[in-house]
């Protein structure tokens, strides 16, 4: 805790239990004495009881019983006070009783009908203007009501009924709102407050920013290493800085670590804590946004004070410190000055350190980009630590890390996992084996079989499968021929890893995907862009050789290979029209010619023709090879590695095509011409007769036009941003969403 206060056990809930208690006690005796003394009791008027010569009161009964003693003569005599609506008889025995005569009720009791009695009841009973003339009929001498004055005390004791209820809540109301804020007070004074209460409390840090010393060591870190070692020279400076003070070297003011989301940044900075044995602050970038004027500068400064009170030093760590750490100067809103103000101030605590302090400022963010330049100067923040995605040897060790105590039946299953999953992050890899671990508890095993990690890996990249598919009639083949040109043009360049795995099963919104696993490279070439762009648009090529037509599910397809497309023009300068001249997205973006401009759109279209006429002249010169891996597909809906290599091993051989080069690819736009030739019927894999030409059904040759004329679908998630498991997908259309768009763009 950051100050000594009473802890969960101490006397301050104590305190709160007894405040509520009392608070309650009051509430409920001023609601039972409200009640009490508010509700008004029944009590007989005097006008009808002194005739009677009555003085002990009268005993109260029903109207009904009293005209039933009156009709049946046992009543002497009686008093009606029309009035007040009270009668009041003594019967032959000399008791006195009274009943409180019924209202009329309007539409009931006037004129129902013209024949019916003005005041009568419903059930017969005689009202309140003809009860004497029944009295007299039944014999009982009727008297006339007394009259007596009103007390001079009455009016006030009634005022004072009414009034008991309001003032009653009004003070309970008073006990609670007393009560509530001195549970504030002792509590701190609101979130921030720190142990005072008021304004000034929000001003100081949350209680919980100071917390223990993790468990966490540089160990239970991996695919990392760099960074664990820039890390580790912080720990033996707070350790041994006598060690460095020698050689003249001083501890680093700050660390900030940048990379993707995932990579281990914040489970780095637990790694530190544990190491160090030293107090930890952690908190992140929105813990200094408040509602009221300076109090992100004020935090900044209590902060800092409180960490240099320990002599051993402490570490303080901001997580998502581009919250407040980002550029000035580009806004001019009241959240923006004070944002800037926060960072003003923590610009000075960073560069404000005296000889003796031996505070470590330790940051996470995954948007370096943002952030302020003064932030980033050497004596605020020394170090920048990458923490980039891991490379094949640190994805085997965060999956064995994981994977530890689980009953993995072949441990030599997380190398092949190692190999085709370049470009997840460690969190990636973690929830991979995580899904694997329950998909073998779903299946009720006692261990974690290879299926297990590949169905984890596929739950990672296109999410679960589906079971509900709705497709139309020769939909599936489509599907399955897109999968196989992307297969088989993956195999026919030389540059391009090999697909591991094949499938037509729906996941997410793709009808089917090919995963790739790409090998951790720094640098593209001009020629293996190319051969990427190919393999992406050998899916659509595929449809058009084999069906004479396109069909929607090439939208995934398409924007992959315009983005890399676009990038080869725009970063990398891999166009020979537009040579070397970049446009760097963002804001740093550089300012183009209209002519540069239109330039730069008619090479990405020439360089997506040029890789769509390669694809479609790859695959058929390997036709045989196509409608194989096809049927196939239809077959076992699902081909692996082993499987690819068997029903493509014709192509190892001789005669085997291979893409054109990049360098000698046509220098303006050309339209592709394909003629499909007659299409053969889906045989299986296993048949051995050369299959028969015939004519296609019209399923297989035809997609309707309401489903071929659409545009692009919803993208389909492909799995990690930066991934290095490239996925190419079929995209199934959302009609019902297009159609909207359709009608509001017409609107327009």
């Amino acid at each position: 805790m950051l100050r000594t206060s009473p802890g969960p056990s101490g006397p301050l809930p104590a305190l709160r239990r007894a405040l509520l208690l009392t608070a309650l006690a009051v509430a409920a005796l001023l609601g039972a004495a409200g009640t009490a003394l508010g509700a008004d009791p029944v009590q007989v008027p005097s006008t009808v009881l002194e005739p009677l010569g009555a003085t002990d009161g009268a005993a109260v009964v029903p109207y009904e019983q009293l005209v039933g003693a009156a009709d049946a003569r046992n009543l002497n005599a009686a008093v009606v006070d029309t009035s007040s609506y009270w009668v009041a008889a003594i019967d032959r025995e000399g008791r006195i009783i009274a009943s409180e005569i019924p209202k009329p009720q309007a539409g009931r009791d006037f004129a129902e009908s013209a024949d019916a009695p003005a005041s009568a009841d419903a059930d017969g009973l005689p009202g309140a203007f003809d009860l004497a003339t029944q009295l007299r009929e039944d014999g009982v001498a009727v008297l006339s009501p007394a009259e007596v004055a009103p007390e001079g005390g009455s009016g006030l004791s009634g005022i004072m009924r009414f009034l008991l209820i309001p003032l009653g809540v009004g003070i309970l109301a008073a006990v609670l709102i007393g009560g509530m804020m001195m549970i504030r007070r002792h509590n701190g004074g609101g979130r921030g407050a720190g142990g005072r209460g008021g304004a000034a409390g929000h001003g100081k840090i949350r209680k919980n920013a100071q917390v223990e010393a993790p468990t966490t060591r540089f160990g239970d870190v991996a695919g990392c290493d760099e960074a664990v070692e820039e890390l580790n020279e912080v720990v033996t400076f707070l350790k041994e800085p006598q060690r460095f003070r020698r050689v003249g070297a001083r501890m680093p003011r700050g660390v900030i670590l940048h990379g993707p989301p995932g990579t281990g940044k914040t489970l780095l900075a637990k790694a530190v804590a544990g190491e160090a044995g030293v107090p930890f602050f952690a908190l992140s970038g929105s813990d200094f946004v408040d509602t009221f004027v300076g109090v992100g500068a004020s935090r900044v400064r209590d902060l800092f004070a409180l960490a240099r009170k320990d002599p051993k030093g402490a570490i303080i760590f901001f997580d998502e410190i581009d919250a407040i750490g980002r550029a000035r100067g580009q806004g001019n809103s009241g959240a923006d000055s004070e944002r800037e103000g926060t960072l003003n101030q923590l610009l000075v605590e960073l560069d404000g350190f005296g000889e003796r302090d031996k505070i470590v400022v330790i940051a996470a963010t995954n948007r370096l980009d943002m952030l302020d330049a003064a932030l980033l100067r050497p004596g605020r923040f020394d170090r920048r630590v990458q923490v980039g995605l891991p490379a094949e040897t640190g994805r085997l060790a965060i999956l064995q890390l994981h994977s530890k105590g689980m009953p993995i039946a072949e441990p030599s299953s997380l190398e092949a996992l190692a190999r085709v999953t370049a470009g997840f992050a460690g969190a990636d890899l973690a929830n991979m084996v995580n899904e694997a671990a329950i998909m073998a508890a779903r299946a009720g095993r006692d261990s974690i079989l290879t299926i297990d990690l590949d169905e984890g890996m596929l739950r990672a990249v296109a999410g679960p499968q589906r079971a509900d598919r709705r497709l139309g009639e020769g939909e599936l083949e489509v599907i399955a021929w897109h999968e196989a040109g992307h297969a088989l043009a993956a195999e026919l360049c030389p540059t391009h890893q090999k697909a591991q795995k094949v499938t037509i099963l729906a996941r997410g919104d793709a009808g089917g995907l090919a995963l790739y696993g790409n090998q951790d490279r720094a640098l593209t070439s001009q020629q293996q862009l190319h051969e990427r762009m190919v393999v992406a648009m050998a899916g659509r090529a595929a449809e058009q050789i084999r069906f004479g037509h396109i069909s929607s599910g090439a939208a995934n397809d398409l924007e992959q290979v315009n983005r890399m497309a676009r990038e080869a023009v725009e970063r990398l300068g891999f166009s020979p029209r537009v040579g070397q001249i970049v446009s760097a997205a963002g804001p740093h973006q550089l300012p183009l010619s209209g002519e540069t401009r239109r330039a730069i759109d008619e090479e990405i279209g020439r360089m997506v023709d040029a890789a769509y006429a390669d694809a479609v002249a790859l695959l058929e010169d390997h036709r045989e090879e196509l409608d194989g891996l096809g049927a196939a597909l239809i077959e076992r809906e699902q081909v692996d590695r082993a499987e690819l290599e068997d029903i493509l091993s014709g192509i190892r051989g001789g005669g085997r095509s291979l893409p054109t080069r990049a360098d000698v690819l046509p220098t303006h736009r050309e339209p592709v011409v394909v003629v499909p030739a007659e299409v053969p019927a889906v045989v299986p894999v296993a048949a051995t007769a050369e299959p028969e030409a015939s004519e296609p059904s019209p399923s297989r040759r035809r997609i309707p036009a309401a489903i071929g004329a659409l545009p692009r679908g919803r993208r389909v998630r492909s799995g990690i941003e930066a991934a290095a498991a490239t996925v190419y997908t079929v995209t199934l259309p959302r009609v019902g969403v297009l159609r909207r768009r359709r009608k509001r763009a017409r609107l327009a």
